[in-house]
């Protein structure tokens, strides 16, 4: 069966967590990527973070070879993180001219316009859309969001929104705060992580 190549999950990751992991081995699964590429984020614009090298290790202890790497393309790059600089990086040099697939939570692709140079991913990034937490909205509010997606279709956005992605119940801001407090964050990432966590003093 042919495949499509890999597809890339940018984010903080701060810490990674089993719901990071579950999400990019569905999304490989569904749209027969090859692996995927875990970017962390070198120096987030809009948010403090711990400190990249952290990040970046914890994700190699819990991203398996068998479905994805972790890049640390942005550590190579000037800061601060923008997405459209990477993104312009890897189309440059290793997309082959094709758009790059590029994981992205439903709200977020929503306010994609809002994000630095929109232009640039429109032309050089396929979205792949998670879908929607299920948040008690109404209907109204339902077909307002619908609307709001349908009219970045006609803007030109390339996008596949994820049929089989089930959210996992945690953020990392809830690791953190959890971390924090001295309390069990066993169930929330791999185990491996955990234990760097514990050596380093992290979040405490």
């Amino acid at each position: 069966m042919k495949t499509n190549g890999n597809c890339y999950f940018f984010g903080t990751f701060n810490p990674p967590h089993l719901g990071h992991i579950g999400l990019a081995k569905k999304v490989k699964e569904e749209f027969n990527f090859d692996k995927i590429i875990f970017v962390p984020a070198y120096l987030p614009p809009h948010k403090e973070s711990l400190d990249f090298y952290h990040r970046y290790n914890m994700l190699k202890l819990c991203v398996s070879n068998s479905f994805g790497e972790v890049s640390d393309i942005e550590s190579r790059l000037n800061p601060p993180s923008y997405t459209f600089q990477t993104i312009n990086y890897l189309s440059k040099n290793l997309s082959n001219g094709k758009k790059i697939p590029f994981i992205i939570g439903y709200d977020a692709f929503i306010n994609i316009e809002k994000w630095k140079n929109p232009e640039i991913l429109k032309e050089k990034i396929e979205f792949i859309v998670l879908k929607r937490r299920k948040n008690g909205k109404d209907a109204k509010e339902e077909a307002e969001l619908e609307a709001k997606i349908m009219a970045l279709l006609d803007k030109g956005f390339d996008f596949k929104i994820a049929k089989t992605i089930d959210y996992f119940d945690v953020s990392s801001n809830q690791i953190r705060d959890l971390a924090q407090n001295n309390e069990d964050i066993g169930k929330f990432v791999d185990k491996k992580v955990e234990g760097y966590i514990d050596a380093h003093g992290l979040y405490r």
